[in-house]
């Protein structure tokens, strides 16, 4: 193996860069606080009023000023070839969710006027129910949500039964009918009530953008509501959180990058000899910092490849010992978690990359 491969300096000196790994993976504990701090916005990005919900369905909610106003939109929407929609009921229940962070989230849930209306809506969402144990009164709840709140199967809640978690309004009932696979929280009613006033819109051509560009359109013409809620306002809901993540991010950072610069100093300083000595006979510059930047990459590659595994084998054990069976879990991915590891990587990069520059314009053989 050539002396001027990145592996022949890690092979000749494996207790220093396995320390010196270990303290690149710490990067890994950012990642996870990432995960932790999104997983109340993430829940939302599940339940699908980031994704399938805004994709596929819209809340149009009613006239601002005139009744009449609704009645011109429908008669619109009747008549597009590219649109579909469900009188929706009104609303018999909320639910919340404990998220990990120790406190309670929620949001609306979906009311339908009948069976045969949910199903339709299942269709449009590709949602898998076996419709024949549903009725009036049925509660359809995702795996997670009935976790999460403690219902099982066959558990029936009226308007007596009321805690933090969920409460039914004044006259229903509801019945637990089926447990859905869905991902995130996710509540479904069947009532015998329905509001000619309010409608989920789908498209049966369009979906996305497009449904979304002709909701609004029509919205506007006709004065109507038009519902939806998308990342942007969730996000901003959260933006608090994230604040705080970023500033975390930034002393992780430094404190981790003056840790590995000083290990990595000591280091590094007993290879001046070595490096006055590649000077010595004509070895560039250049070659020299390749070498160290490669040797660099290297072993922050192995880090970060290493703290990567562990990291999602740790979420994956804690997520199925400790949060699944209470209705809790941790995303294994989520941009702003990853983004904090490539940040801190770069900051303890960057001046261990700058410093080796230093230190080869430094080396000189006359001074050994």
């Amino acid at each position: 193996m050539s002396s001027f491969s990145p592996l022949y300096y890690i092979k000749q000196n494996k207790s220093r860069c396995i320390l010196l790994i270990l303290m690149l993976m710490l990067s890994a504990v950012i990642y996870v606080g990432g995960l932790y701090v999104t997983s109340p916005p993430s829940t939302f990005d599940a339940l699908g009023y980031t994704n399938d919900h805004c994709v596929y369905m819209i809340d149009v909610s009613g006239a601002k000023k005139r009744e009449s106003h609704m009645d011109e939109f429908m008669a619109e929407v009747k008549a597009d070839e590219a649109l579909d929609y469900i009188y929706y009921a009104p609303n018999m229940a909320y639910f919340n969710w404990d998220t990990v962070m120790n406190f309670t989230c929620g949001s609306n849930h979906m009311t339908f006027g009948s069976v045969e209306d949910f199903k339709k809506h299942c269709g449009y969402l590709d949602i898998e129910v076996d419709y024949s144990k549903l009725k009036t009164g049925s509660l359809i709840l995702s795996e997670m949500l009935a976790k999460n709140l403690g219902l099982e199967l066959g558990d029936t809640i009226d308007e007596f039964e009321k805690s933090e978690l969920y409460n039914v309004y004044e006259g229903y009932t509801l019945t637990v009918d089926y447990i859905t696979d869905q991902d995130g929280y996710a509540a479904y009613m069947i009532s015998d009530r329905t509001n000619d006033k309010a409608i989920y819109l789908y498209g049966k051509t369009i979906s996305g953008d497009a449904l979304r560009a002709k909701a609004m359109e029509l919205g506007l013409k006709y004065d109507i509501f038009v519902g939806g809620t998308t990342i942007e306002e969730i996000n901003s809901q959260f933006s608090a959180f994230y604040f705080i993540f970023g500033f975390v991010v930034i002393l992780v950072s430094v404190i981790i990058a003056i840790t590995i610069n000083t290990a990595f100093a000591g280091m590094y300083q007993k290879r001046n000899y070595e490096l006055a000595v590649y000077r010595a006979i004509g070895i560039s510059k250049k070659k020299i910092l390749r070498k160290l930047v490669s040797e660099l990459l290297l072993i922050d590659g192995i880090a970060l490849v290493s703290g990567g595994a562990i990291t999602l084998l740790f979420l994956y054990i804690f997520n199925n010992a400790v949060l699944y069976p209470d209705g809790l879990y941790l995303e294994y991915f989520h941009p702003l978690a990853f983004a904090g590891v490539i940040i801190c990587n770069l900051v303890s990069l960057i001046p261990l990359i700058l410093f080796r520059i230093r230190q080869i314009k430094k080396a000189d053989i006359c001074e050994y």
